[in-house]
């Protein structure tokens, strides 16, 4: 499987409102129009608190676009498409393009607790320590960090590692931004507030400076719009 996210603002100037709009039903449609099997927009709502582990109660992005693909030839194939091409056109009219390009990057998926992606969405933007090898530091993001959430009443999450940069056209070369991030799914706010004052959640954000910078963790709570529903399974049993 090839999954890619792009992590997003608005332009400068735009309300949140009439970006939201665009985005959901003039960009989402151009997206669609393409091959992309599997393509989900997250729209920011708001912020979380510093119970979380951010760094501070607000948002710095709009929200982000996910992708997935079978592997990175199709990705490619996708690219290449005009219908493509019209979505890439279309970003300057909604997004601040720089920052998009910057924070966007190909990812490896991690499924650490596998339940239903209930109706309450969070995420978290990392970015390593450092003086940690960024190889040392996925393995321990995902063998030792995440399993402690397993027990802080997550109904699913998703640890998402950013492991090349990709730009909005598919070009890109080097190291990513960022070291990618992480989505969790809770049943409404009240569990999920219940989950962040839990003794097992504490535990997790007392590792968290084993493996992440302490100095910036951006957080948000999402709005999860599934825009083409592909079949994420059958693309990683194909890949």
């Amino acid at each position: 499987m090839f999954k890619v996210a792009w992590i997003a603002r608005f332009a400068p100037g735009m309300s949140k409102e009439d970006a939201r709009r665009h985005w959901a039903e003039v960009h989402a449609r151009l997206c669609v129009a393409s091959s992309i099997p599997r393509y989900v927009q997250n729209h920011v709502v708001g912020p979380l608190p510093s119970a979380a582990g951010v760094t501070e109660e607000t948002t710095h992005f709009d929200g982000y676009s996910c992708g997935w693909w079978p592997d990175e030839a199709a990705f490619r194939r996708t690219m290449e498409e005009p219908e493509w091409q019209a979505l890439v056109d279309d970003g300057d009219n909604v997004f601040d393009m720089e920052f998009t390009n910057r924070m966007s990057a190909q990812v490896v998926e991690h499924t650490i607790v596998d339940g239903p992606a209930s109706p309450y969405k969070v995420a978290w933007v990392a970015w390593f320590r450092k003086d940690m090898d960024p190889e040392e530091a996925r393995t321990y993001w995902r063998e030792v960090h995440g399993p402690l959430a397993a027990g802080a009443g997550v109904d699913r999450y998703v640890q998402n590692h950013a492991i090349a940069t990709v730009g909005g056209g598919g070009e890109g070369s080097g190291a990513p931004a960022f070291a990618g991030f992480s989505e969790c799914w809770f049943r409404d706010e009240r569990h999920f507030l219940e989950a962040v004052g839990s003794d097992a959640w504490a535990r997790v954000a007392e590792d968290g400076p084993n493996v992440f910078d302490p100095d910036v963790m951006w957080g948000a709570a999402l709005e999860e719009r599934v825009v083409r529903a592909g079949d994420v399974e059958g693309l990683a049993a194909r890949s």
